[in-house]
């Protein structure tokens, strides 16, 4: 077990953080699947308005790879087939029956696990729709069935703003994450890497077997699974593919093997000062945010983000949280600019260069806002977007030759290493106000499309 601390980075201190319990749930009348909660895809629609569907039928597929196949997460009827510009499906949606069907899937005992091909893992979740849940680096898209990983990773360590605590997740149900790392296990040749914290005492994930676990420990970004890809098995070119996937996904392909059981379920993080009850809630999959908080109370003017405040996607209570995140951030819209804001004392402005007393203080539970604090300006290299990056790559430098659409100098300085998820604190931090997490995911799709 190898430790590896990180220096470089910010533990932000905003107010609404989780607490470790359950809230209350209805159970939702309607699902959402969006194809474009997965970037890259070219959806082929597979049913129509008024298909009855099970749990488990085919919805689309990926007109590049027919072979990648989307399916319902519940069982009823099409209700809408959401149509935009330039005729790109937005999303599918689905009412579900008072008794939902689930189509027949294949179980399989520990032994024949053991057995089971690589090829015959793939076809399996090829054919139920699940394999969207492995992605890859470089590109941070779903995984290639074609192309064998060097390595795979499992981050289960978050430290982005209210992430949840895998340790207090897994708790609640630990069926299926074992027998889900050996299947992963034989996808790659390479290591299967486990991430853990320093503190984490369950034994399903610091005695986990078939795989390489590491502890790691320091601020946010610590817990990303860039960070931990950068220390442990660096890609150093386009060609070096890592693949990686959520610890509640692990969970979902061991259960979909060895009892045939389709992930309906998952967990999420309500968090942020801008709603009341900052908790824990096991979900469907494709719920409606309106039925999340159906039980909670919103405050009025507020910023609905899926995922992290960092690296989120602002969004509505009419859609679904994205299929790839599980932390539902609520903060204030921040709509008055402060008089002089840069000359008042700053007692309670939250400062990650020291620029205000409250670094001295120690400011907690800040009320954040969406309020950016200033206008977009000229680069300026303080430092502080290097301060808080724990990679060897030179940021700034990076960030120009983006601008600049310069291709080798871009692979030069380390694009295939990065992810837009990887710069949200630098965004943050950044006196430029730059939408850096922007210029690095315009950036590496410059890269895909030039080859």
């Amino acid at each position: 077990m190898s430790n590896i601390h990180i220096k470089k980075g910010h533990d932000l201190n905003f107010a609404g953080k989780p607490k470790k319990v359950f809230g209350k749930l209805a159970n939702p009348e309607i699902l959402t699947v969006s194809p474009l909660d997965f970037p890259g895809l070219k959806p082929k629609i597979l049913v129509k308005e008024g298909d009855e569907v099970k749990i488990g039928t085919p919805l689309f597929s990926d007109k590049l790879n027919s072979d990648l196949i989307f399916c319902s997460p519940g069982g009823g009827k099409v209700i809408k087939i959401q149509i935009g510009e330039r005729r790109r499906i937005e999303y599918i949606l689905i009412q579900l029956s008072s008794n939902e069907e689930s189509e027949p899937l294949s179980t399989y005992n520990d032994n024949e696990i053991k057995n089971l091909k690589t090829d015959d893992i793939i076809q399996q979740l090829l054919k139920t729709g699940l394999w969207y849940l492995i992605r890859q680096r470089p590109f941070s898209k779903i995984a290639n069935p074609s192309l064998k990983p060097k390595s795979i990773f499992i981050a289960a360590n978050p430290t982005a703003p209210f992430s949840p605590d895998y340790e207090f997740v897994m708790e609640d149900d630990l069926s299926g994450f074992q027998e889900g790392l050996d299947i992963l296990g034989k996808l790659t040749d390479g290591d299967v890497n486990l991430v853990i914290s320093k503190d984490t005492t369950l034994k399903a994930l610091s005695m986990a077997g078939g795989v390489n676990i590491h502890q790691f420990s320091g601020p946010h970004p610590a817990g990303n699974v860039g960070i931990h890809i950068h220390n442990i098995d660096p890609i150093r070119s386009a060609d070096d593919i890592v693949w990686y996937i959520n610890p509640q996904d692990v969970k979902a392909i061991g259960k979909l093997f060895t009892n045939g059981e389709y992930p309906k379920h998952k967990y999420v993080t309500v968090g942020g000062s801008g709603v009341k009850d900052n908790h824990y809630l096991k979900i469907r999959r494709g719920m409606h945010i309106s039925e999340i908080l159906a039980h909670n109370t919103v405050d009025d003017d507020v910023r609905i983000i899926s995922g992290d405040v960092l690296s989120g996607k602002k969004t509505t209570q009419s859609n679904s949280m994205g299929y790839y995140d599980d932390v539902l951030t609520i903060i204030p819209e921040g709509r008055k600019r402060h008089f002089l804001g840069w000359m008042v004392p700053g007692f309670s402005q939250y400062s990650l260069a020291g620029s205000f007393p409250s670094k001295l203080i120690g400011l907690k539970n800040y009320q954040a806002d969406t309020l950016m604090n200033g206008s977009k300006r000229a680069i300026i290299p303080f430092g502080q977007i290097e301060s808080v990056l724990p990679m060897d790559i030179l940021p700034t430098f990076l960030i120009k030759a983006i601008l600049a659409r310069d291709f080798e100098e871009m692979d030069k300085l380390g694009i295939y290493e990065c992810s837009p998820e990887d710069f949200g604190l630098c965004t943050y931090a950044d006196v430029s106000k730059m939408e850096i997490s922007q210029i690095i995911q315009d950036g590496l799709d410059f890269m895909e499309a030039e080859g």
